[in-house]
């Protein structure tokens, strides 16, 4: 019985060292735009209000610039929001469009993102606010986040929040 225990005990700890090693050789490699910059974003709009929304009309957006002045790019590495609500879409100045995205795992979504603000480049974060995403009775005054992840050394995340007041 000894020699079964121990025989488990090292087959379990081979396969903890495969999985680590695997792990390990599957790792990304690091980019230099994945590797820590001192540049930042300038955000023209950390807060802002959507006022009255009515249900009636239908999802909201808002337009927010992000603006890198350095000489260097910044990559955005994730971006979720608060709310399954709310979304949120990159566009560059060229049209480009990153992936739209929302709540991390509602829906099978994830906050993982790469895009990159070039240097010297202005793009558009563009957040849409759902006001039927909670039902009818859903009313009343709200607050939600957008959360940006940068490879940024200076502000490495970036919070942006908007309220509204939901009517019928």
């Amino acid at each position: 019985m000894k020699k079964q225990t121990k025989n488990v005990i090292l087959g379990l700890a081979a396969l903890i060292i495969l999985l680590i090693g695997f792990n390990a050789i599957s790792s990304p490699s690091v980019s230099e735009t994945d590797s820590a910059v001192e540049a930042s974003l300038t955000v023209s709009e950390m807060n802002w209000d959507f006022g009255d929304v009515m249900m009636s009309k239908g999802v909201t957006t808002y337009e927010v610039k992000l603006t890198n002045d350095s000489e260097t790019p910044i990559k955005i590495t994730e971006m979720e929001t608060s709310c399954m609500c709310t979304t949120a879409q990159i566009v560059h100045t060229d049209g480009s469009k990153s992936g739209l995205k929302g709540m991390a795992g509602h829906g099978g979504g994830t906050a993982t993102l790469s895009e990159t603000i070039s240097a010297g480049e202005t793009a558009t974060l563009l957040v849409s606010f759902d006001p039927n995403a909670h039902g009818p009775d859903a009313t009343g005054a709200i607050t939600r986040n957008i959360i940006l992840k940068t490879n940024s050394q200076t502000e490495p995340e970036i919070k942006l929040t908007f309220s509204a007041n939901v009517i019928k």
